[in-house]
This record gives structure tokens, sequence and C-alpha cells, in this order.
């Protein structure tokens, strides 16, 4: 006879298995994190690097005892290599170049600017609408009342008569609805080296870097940067529409010269890392303006690539500045437009790039006429 069974016997579960090893896992990632924070009292911070001194694995033959009695720990260095990179301005989101005012302007010569030829000048502007004042020339000197912290710091600041007319002079000009663009040189300066070399390119001698043009400042020097910005925001501030940034370049050297900079910096040196440095810092410090900044281009392989001679790009130039001044003539513009207009991402390039030429209007909505010997 068959027993009865008192009581029902329950299905078994299946035990899963698998699950142990997402368990071991957990459990040596746990480890690993313990042993990770757990180890960082015994990390030695040094000049030389950084080393982990466990005590349970030392021996003690690092250690010893010098003359004063002191117990000196020493380490075996880490070495940790850094590798810097030079700048890339790919990401530079390019300038808005639309509803640019159009500029169809005549060059005016630091030592014609006085009231009396100014007045000429503005008299000519029959087929135009602007005027470019040179107010720095490569000479340095201001030509407004300047208070910039370099001004003040070294006594850059020369009140004249001229100094003093012109924002009367502005105000007039002004009031003939007539544009105005600030010329400022840069890179080129000669009184600010009669102050201090502390700007100031220099040969392995020591002495100031000076070739035909004048002597060279250092693009790569930061308070540089700044100085400029704060000058163009004192022109804006008088009245001026536009400033437009002369002689941002390298000096360009027939042969390979030795120079000094006033920077250290991690990268190689190279003429486009200063240059383009100092452009994009000044465009940046200003990049809350409300008014036109604009650049020079001194060569035809700058609108296409970095020029390593000048260290001038105008395809960046054309990103970071509402426009490119470009020196050229009559017969080599087109050309010009042709070189830059696949990089001109917004506007006309024919307003953004100006030519600047001798003794003709070219054909174009933008220009710069410079009074040059009849040839």
């Amino acid at each position: 006879m068959a027993r009865v069974q008192e009581f029902y016997k329950g299905k078994r579960k299946r035990r899963n298995y698998a699950f142990l090893p997402f368990l071991i896992l957990l459990g040596l990632l746990a480890v690993v994190l313990v042993l990770f924070y757990g180890m960082q009292k015994y990390a030695v911070i040094s000049k030389d690097g950084v080393t982990v001194e466990m005590p349970i694995l030392s021996d003690g033959g690092n250690v010893t005892v010098d003359a004063q009695g002191h117990t000196v720990r020493s380490f075996d260095p880490v070495s940790v290599p850094v590798q810097f990179e030079a700048p890339d301005y790919s990401y530079v989101k390019p300038a808005d170049g639309t509803n640019l005012p159009q500029v169809r302007a005549i060059f005016i010569p630091s030592e014609n600017i006085n009231a009396n030829k100014i007045i000429e000048y503005a008299a000519r502007l029959v087929a135009g609408n602007a005027l470019v004042l040179e107010m720095k020339p490569r000479s340095g000197i201001c030509l407004w009342d300047t208070h910039t912290q370099m001004a003040e710091k070294y006594s850059l600041n020369m009140p004249t008569d001229i100094t003093a007319s012109i924002p009367e002079i502005i105000s007039q000009l002004k009031e003939k609805d007539i544009y105005l663009v600030a010329q400022i040189s840069c890179c080129i300066d000669e009184l600010l080296p009669t102050r201090t070399t502390a700007y100031c390119i220099h040969t392995e001698l020591g002495l100031n870097y000076t070739d035909g043009l004048g002597t060279w400042l250092d693009a790569y020097n930061l308070e540089l940067r700044t100085w400029i910005a704060e000058m163009a925001q004192e022109l804006y501030d008088l009245g001026f529409d536009e400033v437009v940034l002369a002689d941002v370049a390298h000096p360009s050297l027939a042969e390979a010269i030795p120079l000094v900079y006033t920077r250290d910096i991690s990268t190689s040196r190279s003429t486009a890392a200063a240059v383009c440095g100092l452009a994009a810092g000044v465009a940046n410090e200003l990049r809350n303006r409300d008014k036109v900044l604009s650049i020079y281009c001194n060569t035809r392989e700058a609108l296409v690539r970095d020029d390593l001679t000048t260290g001038q790009n105008a395809v960046l130039f054309m990103k970071l500045y509402d426009r490119v001044y470009l020196s050229t003539d009559k017969f080599t513009y087109s050309y010009n437009v042709e070189d830059i207009q696949n990089n001109v991402l917004s506007g006309s390039v024919y307003d953004r790039l100006v030519p600047v030429v001798i003794n003709y209007i070219p054909d174009n909505t933008s220009w710069v006429l410079v009074d040059g010997p009849e040839e």
C-alpha cells in the first residue's frame, strides 16, 4: 500500500548561477575603487615627479638622516610627459560680414592730420564717403589724447594742439555724414622702445630688433595685445566708426637671424603663431564691440595660407575681423578676390576685402585711395 504524503513538496526553483560572475565583477570593482582612493595617501609629490610609497613594501633603504638630524626620504622620479600642441583656430566662429557699410575712403597720413588739411581731404570726397586717418603711425606717437594703461605707465601721452583739436574735428566730420576710420600701427613703434625695452623683439646681443620699417614689438606679448585693444576702444569712444590695425606682422628676415622674445611659450615658435595669436587676442578683447574692426594683410600668399614670412593669415583674419585691408593695384585686385572669395563665408567679398590703392579709384564697392607721386 502506497504511503500517503502528509505535506505537499513545493517545486524547487532553479538557481541562477549566471548571476555569480556579475557579483564577482562588482566585488572586484569595489576592491579597485577602495585601493585607488585608499592608496592616494601614499602618493608622494615632489619637484621630480610623483611616486607611491607604501610602508608595507618599504625596506627603509631610501630613508637617510642628514647632518641636522632630519629624516630624508629619497624617491625614484616618475616621468610625466606633457605635450603642448600649436593653437587651433578651426573652431573660431566666422564674423558676421553682412550689413557692413561700404567704405570709399581717402587715406590721410599722420603728417597731414590737422584741421586745415582734413577739411581739404573731406572736400575731395566726390565719389567717396569716408576718410582713413592714420592716428598712430610707425613713429608710435598717438594723435589723440590717449590714457591707456601703457600710455600712463610709460608717458606715451604727448598733448599737442592737434590732439586737443581731434574731438572737434571728428564732430565736424560726423556732421557732414562722413564715415571715419582710424588706422593704428601695432607691431612697429619708435616711441615705446625709447621708454622701455620690455615689449621689443631683441637680437642675441640684447639690442632692439630694427629694420628698414622701424623697431619691432613682440607679437607674443600679452600686454601688447591689451594695449592695442585699449587704443581701439578709445578711438571708438572718440567717434570713429571703424578701427583698422596695421603692421600686425612679424619682421621679414632675409636671413635666419636668432631673435629673443619677451615671453616663453610651451609650443614651438613660428611667425604664424605669434601674429595669429596677436590678431586673435585683440579680436577677443573687443568681441563685444558695436563698431567695425578691421586688419591689414600685406601679401597675396596670406590670402590663401599662412605667410611664414610675415606670419599673417587672411583666411583666419576674415573669421576674426569685419574687413581685411590689402595694399594692391588695379591689375592684381581681381586675382586677390579669387584667392580669398571661398573663405568669405558671409557678406560681400567686395566690401570685406578692401583694396588700398595709389592714385586711382578702382571699380569696387569699397576702396581706400592713397595719394602717391605721379608716374
